[in-house]
């Protein structure tokens, strides 16, 4: 990728590090705010999937990832985590009344099952799982090495294209995680082909994803230039939107804080410190966060659905950026 293609409008370059929000939330903060996060994604996590028995709304991988990662923290979470993933994971591979593989139509949706799951569980059960959900992304690759985008998520307020780059980006994301084989390696190799050419896109989670894309294979330059192009779009209030012209919200801030700690910013750094005060200041009774919808007819007041996004996306931001 020419790295002159992450130029950006000089306006979001006006951003210092004194700008930032003067308080520095504590470690106790952010384990509350977490804490009380955790029975909204559980009580609405479970709603979905005792009404809407639906795997393929791009919803419960969320859910499941979020919950997972504050387990392994520990934090308190549900006994019933383990049965919400089985059934993540069956409902997925299960046959549709069309006769088709559940998963082939929510691929976002198994990658996120499969970037949730504790790579330290190597046993043959978890393996074969594993290896059932990775072929699930193989299937239905562009011949440009693309994916494109599964159920309303075209819909969104971003170009069509941009929403396929992003999707593609997540399942390769996945599929680097279970490491290459016969059958993945030459599709992995036409979706990065794809995504190293791709435009820069107007969405916050183009440039986390594409971040933690460049950790993964080493791209060390575009790394740091992504780095420093979310450093150059955090807001004044320490957040980010899920588009980049957006005021702040939780999804969008999400994103770009778990991109920054997994591409190894210090977790003192400002950058995080900000987006940390953001979330915990921000935050909800409830335990959720407000987020307007990513849909294009419904992007000017605030949506359920994205309601739940940003929540489970701040969570796992937080999480990952706690002290070591």
């Amino acid at each position: 990728m020419a790295l002159t293609m992450f130029a950006f409008s000089s306006l979001l370059l006006t951003l210092s590090i004194g700008a930032l929000p003067d308080a520095q939330p504590t470690t106790v903060q952010i384990r509350e705010t977490v804490q009380r996060s955790i029975p909204f994604i559980e009580e609405k996590g479970l709603w979905w999937i005792e009404e809407k028995k639906c795997v393929t709304c791009h919803r419960v991988g969320n859910m499941v990832w979020s919950l997972q990662a504050a387990k392994q923290s520990g934090f308190t979470v549900s006994d019933r985590l383990a049965e919400w993933r089985q059934w993540s994971i069956d409902k997925s591979l299960a046959e549709n009344d069309k006769g088709k593989i559940t998963g082939l139509g929510n691929k976002e949706g198994v990658a996120q099952l499969l970037l949730s799951m504790d790579q330290a569980e190597n046993g043959a059960a978890q393996k074969e799982t594993r290896n059932k959900l990775a072929a699930i992304l193989l299937e239905d690759q562009q011949p440009d090495g693309a994916w494109k985008a599964g159920g309303q998520l075209p819909f969104q307020k971003r170009p069509a294209a941009e929403t396929n780059a992003v999707s593609t980006m997540w399942l390769t994301l996945a599929l680097l995680a279970e490491g290459k084989n016969e059958a993945s390696a030459p599709v992995m190799t036409n979706a990065l082909k794809f995504i190293q050419t791709s435009s820069p896109g107007k969405s916050v989670e183009w440039y986390a994803l594409r971040l933690l894309l460049a950790v993964q294979t080493g791209e060390t330059e575009v790394r740091d230039q992504l780095v420093k192009q979310l450093r150059s779009q955090q807001h004044a209030d320490g957040g980010w939107g899920w588009m980049v012209t957006d005021d702040s919200d939780a999804l969008g801030t999400g994103l770009a804080l778990y991109a920054l700690v997994s591409a190894g910013v210090d977790r003192q750094d400002p950058v995080i410190k900000g987006a940390q005060q953001f979330l915990v200041s921000t935050q909800r009774d409830d335990g959720s966060w407000p987020v307007h919808g990513t849909k294009e007819k419904k992007k000017a007041s605030v949506q359920e659905t994205a309601v739940y996004w940003g929540t489970t996306w701040a969570v796992i931001g937080l999480v990952e950026s706690l002290p070591r």
